[in-house]
């Protein structure tokens, strides 16, 4: 990979993750606003939401501490390398997902230990 598409893919990853601080700040700011006082169906309405928010929020920090574990190998230059085999991690597959850890051949065998 060259200067220039590591550069790229670093502007991408800091631009995601910008935007996904940005949407938990926005979901947080929603969840402290005062509640509305309502009958027991408005209530387990809002409960309901605020799940779902704060489920959303949840994936939304794996997104983002993923995103953060690529920018720290970038910055130790060992960004592109998989977590599993060692092997470099082709620059299409950053391109399409600048924060993967795996290659493709270890990607499901990470995910079939979930």
């Amino acid at each position: 990979m060259n200067a220039k598409e590591l550069s790229e893919l670093k502007k991408t990853l800091t631009e995601r993750k910008n935007d996904l601080l940005k949407a938990v700040d926005h979901k947080k700011q929603k969840d402290l606003q005062e509640p509305i006082v309502g009958d027991e169906i408005d209530a387990a309405g809002d409960s309901e939401e605020k799940e779902l928010i704060f489920g959303l929020t949840d994936n939304e920090k794996v997104m983002l501490d993923s995103i953060e574990s690529a920018l720290h190998k970038m910055e130790h230059d060992n960004y592109g390398i998989c977590e599993r085999c060692s092997t470099k991690i082709p620059t299409e597959r950053l391109k399409a997902m600048p924060y993967a850890r795996y290659c493709i051949q270890c990607q499901p065998k990470f995910e079939q230990k979930k």
